[in-house]
């Protein structure tokens, strides 16, 4: 059975490309590498631009499969393993609100759905949901995309989840060892380079790379996901955290 959309016997191509993105403003912050290879290339892109990369397998920080109604376990699990960073978990958006085009009107549609109302985080990456949500549904993305959460990601790879968060001097500290670690003393440093003079944060760099990290252990068969059995959407689309 395959590990990303559930079906049996269903066969996805070794990868040679895997990249992990984060959002950076309206655009995508894309690190990509050849695996086993300390290199590493750092594009901004923006969302049609993402979905036009050959990369062959795609470790990305947004939800993917939204539920018609109520909450994606997905959600849940992520918000309980990760305490106490589990307030970074955004929930997904029911999938009729990607409609909304106002903060407004997202809590007039899933209050009349699900009795409940959008949180302001959600609707702030909303346009971003929608984008790649329609990528997935109608290119070849949908094979070779897989949903990651960086706090999820950092937790599984710190043994533990963060006791700061991301934009604490401390805990931007701590993020930088383990990729230095993991990914080479000079890592972080090659992306901040290729990217200077975009809009790209310290802590936007070192979530690619977490989701670069996940993305590694999809390749390899090393990770796991929230929820563990299958959850699929009403299109067929995972709804998953990878880590």
């Amino acid at each position: 059975m395959c590990k990303h959309c559930g079906n049996p016997g269903t066969v996805h191509r070794v990868p040679t490309m895997v990249a992990g993105v984060d959002g950076c403003g309206a655009k995508w912050l894309a690190i990509a590498q050849e695996p086993g290879r300390r290199r590493y290339l750092a594009k901004v892109l923006r969302s049609e631009e993402l979905a036009a990369q050959s990369w062959d397998l795609i470790a990305i920080d947004i939800p993917i499969g939204l539920p018609d109604r109520g909450r994606r376990e997905a959600d849940c699990e992520a918000r309980r393993f990760i305490k106490p960073r589990g307030s970074s978990v955004f929930p997904a958006p029911i999938r009729p609100a990607l409609a909304a085009s106002s903060w407004q009107e997202g809590c007039d549609i899933t209050e009349a759905v699900d009795g409940r109302r959008i949180s302001q985080q959600t609707f702030g990456i909303l346009p971003k949901i929608r984008d790649i949500d329609g990528f997935v549904r109608s290119t070849n993305l949908r094979d070779r995309i897989f949903e990651v959460h960086p706090e999820v990601s950092f937790a599984v790879w710190n043994r533990g989840p963060m006791q700061s968060a991301k934009r604490d001097p401390q805990g931007h500290q701590d993020r930088r060892a383990l990729i230095a670690r993991h990914f080479g003393e000079d890592a972080f440093e090659s992306v901040e380079a290729q990217v200077r003079g975009e809009r790209v944060a310290p802590d936007d760099i070192a979530d690619a790379f977490a989701a670069l990290w996940s993305a590694n252990r999809i390749l390899i068969g090393a990770a796991a996901r929230f929820p563990a059995d299958p959850a699929l959407d009403s299109h067929g689309l995972p709804m998953h955290i990878w880590y």
